[in-house]
Formats: C-alpha cells, sequence, structure tokens
C-alpha cells in the first residue's frame, strides 16, 4: 500500500540560512539537523522511500541511537542535485550525484547535505532475505558503478512518479528496486573469493534466521542448530567463531529482543517477566549480561510514563 507524507518546517536561522534549526526524523532509525527541510515519504511495502530538500543540513547515526533502537536495516542514500558528503566505516569524502551509497542502520555515521534533493530507500534486512550474502559483503560507502547508477535513476524517476502511482503498478515497482539492488550490490561486492564467501555469507543468513525462530525455547543450542541446518559442530564454529561463538550469538540475539521489548512503550510487562520469556531465569545473571552488552542497566532502557521525572 502507498503512503504519501510531506511536512514542510518554516523558519531559518538569524543568519537567514535554515540549518541546524533542530533534531528531524530522516528515515528511520536517522535524524536530519534541519527542521526547515522539506520531507516526503512512500511507503513500498516493507520498504520506505524518503525525500528530503534541504538547503543545507547534517544527517547522522549515532552509537546511542544504535543501542536504543537495535534497527539493523539497509539504507541507500542518494542526492539527485547538490552535493552530498558521508563519513562511514571505510568510506570519508563526497559521494557522486546520482550514485546510490549504502548504509547499515547497525553502524554509525555521519552525511552533510548542501543545497540538495536527496533521496533515502530504507529496506529492513528481513524484507531482502535472499539479498543478505549480497549486503553483507558490500562495504558502507558509494555504489558507484554502472547497475549503482541505474539504481539510482530508477529511484530518482519512481519518486517523481509515486504521487501519482496507481495502487496495481505498485508490486511491479517494488519488484524492480529488488532486481536492481541486486544488480548494484553484486557489482559493489568486495573482492573475497566469490564462492567461498557467498557460501559462508548464505548459511551464516539461514542459521540467524533458525536462532531468530528459537529464541524462546530452552531447546536452542548449537546442537538444535546443528539438527535443523545438517551442519556439523565444527562448521557451526567455524562461521560463529568471528563474532564470539554460538552461545555468544544466541545470547545477544535474546539480549536485542528483551531490549525491544523493554523499550517498548505499550509493553508493561515486569522486566523479569520479559527476561524469562527468553531464557534469562535468573535476574542477577540477566542483569549482568544485560549491562555488559548495552552499557547500562535493564531499567533504563524503559521509557517513562508521561509526566514522570
Amino acid at each position: 500500500m502507498q503512503r504519501s507524507v510531506a511536512t514542510r518546517h518554516l523558519g531559518a536561522s538569524p543568519d537567514g540560512e535554515s540549518f541546524a534549526i533542530g533534531k528531524v526524523g530522516c528515515a528511520p532509525g536517522m535524524l536530519l539537523d534541519d527542521s526547515a527541510a522539506e520531507r516526503e515519504r512512500w511507503v513500498l511495502g516493507a520498504m520506505a522511500l524518503h525525500r528530503v530538500v534541504a538547503r543545507r543540513a547534517r544527517y547522522d547515526r549515532t552509537p546511542d541511537q544504535i543501542r536504543g533502537d537495535l534497527l539493523d536495516h539497509a539504507v541507500f542514500c542518494l542526492a539527485t542535485r547538490g552535493s552530498h558528503a558521508l563519513r562511514a566505516s571505510g568510506f570519508d569524502g563526497a559521494v557522486p550525484l546520482g550514485v546510490p551509497a549504502l548504509l547499515s542502520l547497525a553502524e554509525p555515521f555521519q552525511g552533510a547535505l548542501h543545497d540538495a534533493e536527496f533521496l533515502c530507500l530504507v529496506v529492513p534486512r528481513d524484507s531482502v532475505a535472499d539479498l543478505g550474502p549480497a549486503l553483507d559483503r558490500c562495504r558502507p560507502g558509494p555504489l558507484d558503478s554502472v547497475s549503482g547508477r541505474l539504481l539510482g535513476r530508477f529511484l530518482d524517476q519512481l519518486a517523481a512518479e509515486l504521487p501519482t502511482m496507481r495502487q496495481a503498478e505498485m508490486p511491479r515497482a517494488v519488484e524492480a528496486i529488488r532486481a536492481l539492488l541486486g544488480a548494484a550490490l553484486a557489482a559493489g561486492a568486495t573482492a573475497e573469493p566469490v564462492d567461498k564467501a557467498l557460501v559462508q555469507a548464505a548459511r551464516l543468513s539461514r542459521l540467524r534466521g533458525l536462532i531468530h525462530e528459537h529464541l524462546r525455547s530452552p531447546e536452542l543450542t548449537a546442537e538444535l542448530l546443528c539438527r535443523l541446518s545438517g551442519m556439523s559442530r565444527s562448521q557451526l564454529y567455524r562461521l560463529f567463531e568471528p563474532v564470539g561463538g554460538v552461545a555468544r550469538e544466541i545470547q545477544r540475539e535474546r539480549l536485542r529482543r528483551v531490549h525491544r521489548a523493554i523499550a517498548d512503550p505499550q509493553d508493561r510487562r515486569a522486566i523479569q517477566d520479559i527476561a524469562q520469556e527468553f531464557g534469562f531465569a535468573e535476574p542477577t545473571t540477566f542483569s549482568r549480561a544485560f549491562r555488559r552488552e548495552f552499557g547500562y542497566a535493564p531499567g533504563a532502557a524503559r521509557p517513562q510514563a508521561p509526566g514522570v521525572r
């Protein structure tokens, strides 16, 4: 279903430029430092396309934001006018006009716009599970290839057509996005040995899916993952060794899910009840693990009720 939201915030700084007036949402998990920017949003299935027009602005993703919302969506940022500078892991510089830059909400980044029209495609990883291995093999930064530029042109044209697009045309547009994303990611992948990297990434993506499906089960262990995946114990351990091991990955995902529930203002269950749902039976052990993972106590993640300070 298509949904369009447009907002225009009028105002200017004392020097006459709309800049750093306030923080507003640019896309899920990102903040735009220019409340005078013009913004629009369209929902495309599980994806969302955001359009921003700003004279001068900054956007960012901070470690505090990452800890607070735990989003790991892929984001494709594209300037079609003006200038776009980006600082992310492994990249620091200007992004050419018409070239989408790949970012992950699981990592910090900063961007700067000047006299820019800016598109931001937010893609939840779960909605493109088949592209997971390709996403894992691409570094943050510009997708400056023929396929990347074709993706940029398509998004630019799509933003122009969306206000009048018929509902029946929407599924075809989404499929076109997916196809172009796959091509751009394949062209932007790092030059590892392709066969080995793709196989390992696909296996790891499948195993993480199994972990998510069985997070509430007390039987979620390396043995269960071996049975469900058909892998040997040594294969399983080798795959998870770079992230601290199988047990560490299971605990990390359980803590992330607990954090998400605690931070949900609609979920008012006792924190220990939520922890027990995901296998943390001992309060002291849970509290210690939570603090080690996020740097603060579980209670600090719970939003205060309105009027409570």
